[in-house]
């Protein structure tokens, strides 16, 4: 398997997975002789199952997602927070764990969401202020159309 380590740290960084040092990675290159045992070596290491990733980027091509925000629905959830439901749709056949932004007056709020191809992913969000927008993917994951990934919420009156 060519460049092994690199793989490892692309796959691992994309995942926000902790993998060893560079140099201890020098060890894990002489164990890992196939993409299967890379997917084992990183499935241990998140203790997570990522077949859905390895299927899609690394045994199969299945080209890059697309992300878009269906919806934003900000709700008051107590007198200090709102509670905000974004609803994350992936129009490509890969699929990814994306960062969702939300922004308010003051600041921002990221969470990760798991979107399949050609599905849907929910995240919901705590806030201290009313969301202004919501965007989708801030470039950390390879995407074929970043055009439609900011969402503009619309405020409510009480």
């Amino acid at each position: 398997m060519a460049d092994v380590g690199n793989l490892i740290t692309e796959v691992a960084l994309g995942l926000n997975i902790d993998l060893p040092v560079p140099a201890e990675l020098v060890e894990i290159v002489d164990v890992v002789r196939t993409q299967v045992d890379l997917q084992r070596l990183v499935e241990a290491q998140s203790k997570r199952d990522l077949q859905w990733f390895f299927d899609d980027w690394v045994y199969h091509d299945r080209g890059l997602p697309d992300f878009r925000v269906e919806s934003a629905f900000p709700r008051k959830a107590s007198q200090d927070n709102y509670l905000v439901t974004v609803t994350v749709e992936n129009l490509g056949a890969t699929s990814a764990e994306v960062p969702v932004v939300v922004r308010f007056e003051g600041g921002e709020l990221t969470q990760r969401v798991e979107v399949r191809g050609k599905a849907k992913g929910v995240v919901r969000v705590a806030t201290p202020k009313p969301p202004i927008e919501v965007v989708v993917n801030d470039g950390s994951v390879p995407e074929s159309d970043m055009s439609n990934n900011v969402y503009k919420v619309e405020s409510r009156k009480p």
